[in-house]
C-alpha cells in the first residue's frame, strides 16, 4: 500500500460512516474502502514502530501492522464508539500476537510468555520501590503466583533466541563452532529397544544366572574370574552363559518361554 500524507486521521475515519452504511454489493465500496485503508496506514505505521529495537525486522511490524488496520476497518461498527479508539487495540493485539506466535525460536506455552511480560514489568516497577533488583520470592508475591512458575517464565526467556550450532564461540570469528562443543551422537541409543524388550527377561532369569551376567557384561570380569568369584569351574561358567545369552537372544526373536527353559536347563543340570 502506498501512504498518503494529505489528510490527518481524522479525516479518513469519518469516510468510515459512510462506508459502514454501503451495502455489501455497492460498486462504489471498494474504492472507498480502499482509499480509507490507504489513508490511515500511517497510524498502523506510527503503531509498529513502537515495536522496533525488539528484534524483529521493521518491514515486517509494518506489514504486520497494516494488516491489522484492515481487519479494524472491515470489522468497525459506528454503532458502537469512534474508530480509533477500536482500531489501535486491534492492530496492538495483533502485534502482540505476532511476537507471540510467530518471533520465538522455540515455542513455549503462552502462559508462561505472558507471564514473563508480567515479571519483566513487576521487575522494573519493584526495582524502582525497593531499590534494588527484586527476588523471585518478591517478584512471585507481587504477581500472587508460585515462585517456580516465575522461574519458569525467566528460564523460557531464552527460548525467543537460541543460538545456531554453526555459530562461532568468538565473535572475532577465531573460535570453534558451537556444534563441536556439543556431544558426539550416542550410538547406544540404537540399543535401546533391545535393553527395554530385555528388561521382563531378565526379571524372569534365576538369580545365578542374572549375577553371572552382570560379573561378565556389567562388571567385566573373564569367565574365569568369574568362576572364582563364585566358586564354580569355568567350564560351569561358560556353559551358564551360553544358555543364557541363548535364550535371551530367542526371547528377542519371540520365543516368551525361552528364559523359562533356560530356567529349567539349569536345574536340571545343577540336579
Amino acid at each position: 500500500m502506498r501512504r498518503h500524507d494529505d489528510g490527518s486521521v481524522l479525516h479518513h475515519t469519518r469516510r468510515l460512516a459512510r462506508l459502514a452504511a454501503m451495502r455489501p454489493a455497492d460498486p462504489r465500496r471498494k474504492a472507498l474502502r480502499t482509499r480509507v485503508i490507504e489513508g490511515l496506514v500511517p497510524l498502523a505505521d506510527r503503531l509498529a514502530l513502537r515495536y522496533a529495537n525488539r528484534g524483529e525486522r521493521s518491514d515486517d511490524l509494518v506489514q504486520v501492522a497494516r494488516l491489522g488496520l484492515i481487519k479494524a476497518v472491515d470489522g468497525f461498527d459506528p454503532a458502537r464508539g469512534d474508530f480509533l479508539g477500536y482500531a489501535v487495540p486491534t492492530i496492538q493485539g495483533e502485534l502482540k500476537r505476532y511476537f507471540r506466535d510467530q518471533c520465538w525460536d522455540v515455542r513455549v506455552p503462552r502462559r508462561l510468555q505472558d507471564l514473563r511480560h508480567d515479571a519483566n514489568a513487576a521487575a522494573d516497577r519493584l526495582s524502582q520501590r525497593v531499590g534494588h533488583e527484586p527476588s523471585v520470592a518478591e517478584l512471585a508475591a507481587d504477581l500472587a503466583v508460585p515462585e517456580r512458575d516465575v522461574l519458569a517464565a525467566i528460564g523460557a526467556g531464552a527460548a525467543y533466541r537460541v543460538a545456531s550450532l554453526n555459530a562461532a564461540t568468538r565473535q572475532d570469528g577465531a573460535g570453534c563452532e558451537i556444534g563441536e562443543l556439543v556431544g558426539a551422537p550416542d550410538h547406544r541409543v540404537e540399543e535401546v529397544p533391545d535393553r527395554v524388550s530385555l528388561r521382563p527377561a531378565l526379571a524372569r532369569l534365576p538369580a545365578r544366572e542374572r549375577r553371572v551376567l552382570a560379573l561378565r557384561f556389567v562388571d567385566g570380569l573373564t569367565q574365569a574370574e568369574i568362576a572364582e568369584r563364585i566358586g564354580l569351574s569355568q567350564m560351569h561358567v561358560s556353559r551358564v552363559l551360553s544358555r543364557t545369552l541363548a535364550g535371551l537372544r530367542a526371547w528377542i526373536d519371540g520365543d516368551a518361554s525361552a528364559v523359562d527353559v533356560c530356567g529349567q536347563r539349569r536345574r536340571s543340570l545343577a540336579a
